[in-house]
């Protein structure tokens, strides 16, 4: 077995920012050095509120006549179980297309109603998203339009906050580490690192070590 080649000195010192970078992405480190923070202001957090509380009314209310318009198409869906998936498997060209958008609507419909009874308003914007994005055939009002757009671009705002704190901490991780890797102290327990890797103890089940079997002396 050939023995492993390590990097020269400069080559480890030349990697101290990758190292860095790969051993965490920046968001697992900024969320170890700065746990439960919250990138937004009570006042940006109370004008989302005060938007996706109506939006979520009407988008659910929105959703009910495109719901009722598919059930009405597909009149001999089973209501659930087994019958509903040996019905659903069978569905070929445009049924089959009506019955999987009638079973999105319905769970997002139940999900815009949970997220409201529990106040998950992100939960809201991103349904409508959803719609907005995906679902011409619900027209959504410009003034649930603008609402969405606002608390997208308020969404956007507190994780651009958020991606510059952690750039920063990033780039002050890649500083200490260039910073270290520079020194004879680290250079010097790099090479014990390696020297513990090329030629690790080995102790044998049922043998006492020799510091146990010194200390029994």
């Amino acid at each position: 077995m050939s023995a492993r080649v390590w990097p020269s000195r400069e080559e480890w010192q030349d990697k101290a920012e990758y190292s860095v970078r790969t051993a965490c992405t920046k968001w697992e480190r900024l969320d170890r050095l700065q746990p439960d923070t919250v990138w937004s202001s009570l006042a940006e957090d109370q004008e989302f509120e005060d938007l996706a509380r109506p939006a979520a009314t009407q988008l659910r209310a929105l959703l009910t006549p495109e719901i009722n318009r598919l059930r009405a198409l597909l009149p001999d869906r089973p209501k659930e179980g087994r019958a509903r998936n040996a019905w659903f498997v069978a569905l070929e060209g445009q049924a089959y297309e009506d019955a999987c958008n009638l079973g999105a609507l319905e769970e997002m419909r139940r999900d815009v109603e949970r997220s409201r009874r529990k106040e998950h308003w992100g939960a809201i914007c991103w349904e409508l998203g959803r719609v907005r994005d995906h679902y011409a055939a619900i027209t959504l009002p410009a003034a649930l339009l603008d609402a969405h757009s606002r608390m997208v671009h308020l969404q956007q705002a507190a994780e651009k906050r958020r991606d510059a704190v952690a750039d920063s901490l990033q780039q002050e991780a890649v500083d200490l580490e260039v910073a270290r890797r520079a020194t004879d102290e680290a250079w010097a327990q790099e090479l014990e690192r390696r020297a513990a890797i090329d030629h690790p103890r080995v102790i044998r089940v049922g043998q006492t070590s020799p510091v146990e079997r010194d200390r029994m002396t």
